[in-house]
């Protein structure tokens, strides 16, 4: 299993999987979103330095993309899992690579990302159980709930 960068080769899929009932279920904005839009939408996301968008990768399928976007030393985590690949456990492994990425640990002549955070519609159990694995704190904030992760020590910060 891995993750590698999406390019736009990876988008119509990306599109695929977020217009799936059971995604639009569990997201923030429900609508179908067009092929145009989406295309304009993944362009702007791959070229844009402060996002990270991923591809995971299981034997060789696509079972799901995960982005990173990046404000000052901050990562919000957005992520899906393709449809058919969904309850075995790749949420929490999606998750978990993520943490492992040179982007991310600042191995690439990046800033570090020093605190993690995912939000997720308070009925989004699976999601909240993937966080949750990966240790992240969770808060609650009515329909929604925030999960943080510090990623470097307070005593390390410049």
């Amino acid at each position: 299993m891995l993750l590698r960068r999406a390019t736009m080769d990876d988008a119509l899929d990306v599109l695929s999987w977020r217009n799936d009932e059971t995604t639009r279920m569990n997201s923030f904005k429900k609508d179908v979103i067009s092929k145009e839009s989406h295309l304009k939408w993944f362009k702007k996301k791959i070229d844009d330095e402060n996002c990270l968008m991923y591809i995971l990768e299981d034997k060789n399928v696509k079972a799901g993309s995960a982005r990173v976007d990046i404000a000052d030393d901050v990562g919000e985590i957005s992520y899906m899992i393709a449809p058919g690949e969904r309850g075995k456990g790749l949420g929490k492994s999606i998750i978990e690579l993520l943490e492992t990425m040179p982007e991310i640990v600042g191995n690439d002549n990046r800033k570090q990302i020093r605190c993690l955070v995912g939000f997720v519609n308070k009925d989004n159990i699976a999601s909240a159980k993937c966080f949750k694995g990966n240790k992240y704190t969770e808060l609650n904030a009515g329909d929604i709930k925030c999960y943080i992760k510090i990623m470097t020590d307070i005593d390390s910060m410049e």
